[in-house]
């Protein structure tokens, strides 16, 4: 798998995100290779990685796991005031194995896909595991974030009783909405070139 050497974006996309800690968020509309950059990220880089993402299908798409699995995430809203999941109680809460440990320090880039349907309150509570499990007080534990997807495509699926839970504590559920950039500014990259377009030529004729 190639990455177009004429993109300048995709090239600064990946000096970030092999020789930078710094987070970044890789956005773009369908068809700008964002899924490509994600599969060449995954395949090439030597930082210790995980690739995850909201949703089944999403995560076997990017060869990954679910958000959920991999931190054992409950399907309720995780309100930043939950008792069970503070700094004294979330390791008994969570009941994570020693493997899950162990990788949770190891890894040094998580990857997202479908960022724009994670929620918010998830991604703190991410950052609240990371920075726990890893005894590191950065933001998610020191490790650098790759958020991938398009906001414009698909939002956060929310019930309205979820909606009126979070909306104390997040202006929207959308991820950027999150408490921790405050802490951590997220780099933004967007592609515009779009590939693709032989096969519009193709269906076109079908």
């Amino acid at each position: 798998m190639e990455l177009d050497l004429d993109n300048t974006e995709w090239q600064d996309a990946l000096q970030i995100v092999n020789y930078t800690r710094r987070s970044l968020f890789l956005t773009g509309k369908a068809g700008t290779g964002k899924s490509t950059f994600l599969k060449y990220v995954a395949e090439n880089t030597k930082k210790k990685h995980v690739v995850l993402a909201p949703t089944g299908i999403a995560a076997i798409n990017a060869g990954g796991s679910t958000l959920h699995s991999f931190f054992r995430l409950p399907f309720y809203p995780l309100l930043p005031n939950d008792q069970r999941y503070d700094s004294r109680h979330i390791k008994e809460t969570l009941k994570y194995t020693g493997s899950q440990r162990k990788l949770l320090r190891e890894v040094e880039l998580i990857i997202i896909d479908e960022i724009s349907m994670v929620r918010a309150d998830i991604i703190d509570f991410i950052d609240k595991v990371l920075r726990t499990f890893t005894r590191n007080p950065e933001p998610f534990g020191g490790k650098q974030m790759l958020l991938v997807g398009d906001i414009f495509q698909l939002e956060p699926v929310l019930k309205e009783d979820e909606r009126q839970l979070l909306s104390p504590f997040y202006p929207s559920a959308y991820f950027f909405n999150a408490k921790v950039w405050q802490e951590m500014p997220i780099v933004s990259i967007e592609l515009r070139k779009v590939y693709g377009l032989v096969f519009i030529g193709v269906f076109s004729r079908l």
